[in-house]
């Protein structure tokens, strides 16, 4: 009777082991459905944000590609409608009732409408551009502070960041001094890790953009036209260099638009907001340069600018600017200094150190500074004679330390 008990007692317990083994193994199937189930929901959610993300793009796109309405009516109206989605299918009669837009600005919207966006939208995907419509995280804040902020920035390779920034302009046609100083400049700076801000365009841009790369920095080049445009054209180099260099090539518009004259005022406001200070370089009276130095004055910045001979048409912009109030550059070592970045070494006593100059090369050298003399000005300023000064600048140009920038006027080389 005992040893039944014990078996009833052990089946019970074996039993009992049993069902709460099943129990167990439910509840932890049951649990692992549920996480499952959730890790389903969320990915579908996730997978529909994106969708809806990707979409919400396509529509800034296409929103962002109407260039013959201002951005500020763009930026508006996005704002009204909630998103340029919304935008993209409001009725006729609603956008007209909202008299934000010209006829001609109406029928361009209703037009581009009719076109495959899903088309545009893929082959755009193709071409490794980025978008930055107004209100993404990655859309520059120096931007929305502007009066007229662009709707989105394209941009081939990387974006400007928090970094210390200056902007560099000047003449196309310059001359090769105005070359040299920007060059060393966009150097120099390139060294501080200031990023070097400017237009591409031939002669300054272009130098400042060179300069920069030789000091190892970053770089960013502002386009007036689509940055899938190399522009000049046989910038290709540079173009291709700013990119891998840590630095890109940004536009307001949108890739494929040409490079029309107007286009090119438009986009000094960008050069100009992406830059905490700007250096004008050699400009004429009338010249992009102004407009961009303007731009920035309307912004608040400070601008700078390098003198020049009084009559030289290179040298007429920055001279009126210097007349307006505008910051002068008159040596770049103490220009730096000014902006909060001491140079890392003396240029000049780096040029000289190996170089043994007698008493009058020294005197010569030493009345000289970065902006051109003329020789009169040397020999009153060293009391030596005509022959003497002749012998010692020829010296000094063959150190590579001095060099003539126009007939009988002399510089400190660069």
């Amino acid at each position: 009777m005992r040893e039944m008990n014990k078996k009833n007692e052990i089946f019970d317990h074996t039993q009992r082991f049993s069902q709460e083994k099943e129990a167990r193994e439910d509840s932890e199937k049951r649990q692992s459905r549920e996480f499952s189930e959730k890790i389903e929901k969320s990915e579908k959610q996730g997978e529909i944000a994106e969708n809806q993300r990707k979409d919400d793009l396509k529509y800034d796109f296409w929103l962002a590609s109407l260039t013959n309405i201002n951005s500020s009516k763009r930026i508006q109206v996005r704002e009204l409608c909630g998103s340029a989605q919304a935008v993209y299918v409001l009725r006729e009669e609603t956008l007209k009732n909202m008299h934000l837009f010209t006829d001609n600005e109406l029928q361009h919207l209703l037009e581009s409408r009719k076109k495959d966006l899903n088309r545009a939208w893929e082959r755009f995907l193709g071409q490794n551009i980025q978008m930055f419509p107004i209100g993404s995280k990655k859309y520059p804040q120096r931007l929305k502070d502007i009066a007229q902020p662009p709707y989105a920035i394209f941009c081939k390779g990387s974006m400007p960041d928090a970094r210390k920034s200056v902007g560099i302009v000047g003449a196309r046609m310059c001359s090769e001094y105005g070359r040299s100083i920007a060059t060393k400049l966009g150097k120099m700076l390139a060294g501080k890790d200031v990023q070097v801000i400017s237009g591409m365009a031939l002669g300054i841009d272009s130098a400042s953009h060179a300069g920069a790369l030789q000091g190892k920095g970053s770089t960013f080049a502002v386009l007036g036209c689509g940055c899938d445009i190399c522009y000049p054209k046989n910038a290709r180099n540079l173009y291709e260099n700013i990119q891998t260099s840590g630095g890109g090539i940004l536009s307001e518009y949108p890739p494929g638009t040409e490079p029309l004259p107007y286009r090119f005022p438009e986009r000094n406001r960008i050069i100009s907001a992406l830059s905490d200070s700007l250096v004008v370089v050699e400009a004429k009276k009338r010249s992009g340069s102004l407009i961009t130095a303007d731009a920035a004055l309307e912004q608040g910045k400070d601008v700078y600018a390098v003198p020049g001979r009084f009559g030289d048409v290179l040298s007429d912009g920055c001279n009126a600017l210097i007349g307006q109030g505008a910051g002068i550059i008159y040596d770049l070592d103490i220009f730096l200094q000014n902006l909060g970045y001491l140079p890392e070494k003396n240029v000049e006593t780096t040029k000289i150190k190996n170089i043994s100059l007698d008493k009058s090369e020294k005197l010569v050298y030493g009345c000289l500074g970065f902006h051109s003399r003329y020789i009169n000005y040397i020999i009153e300023e060293t009391g030596l004679d005509l022959i003497t000064v002749l012998h010692s600048l020829d010296k000094l140009k063959r150190y590579g330390l001095v060099q003539e920038t126009f007939q009988n006027y002399f510089c400190k080389r660069i």
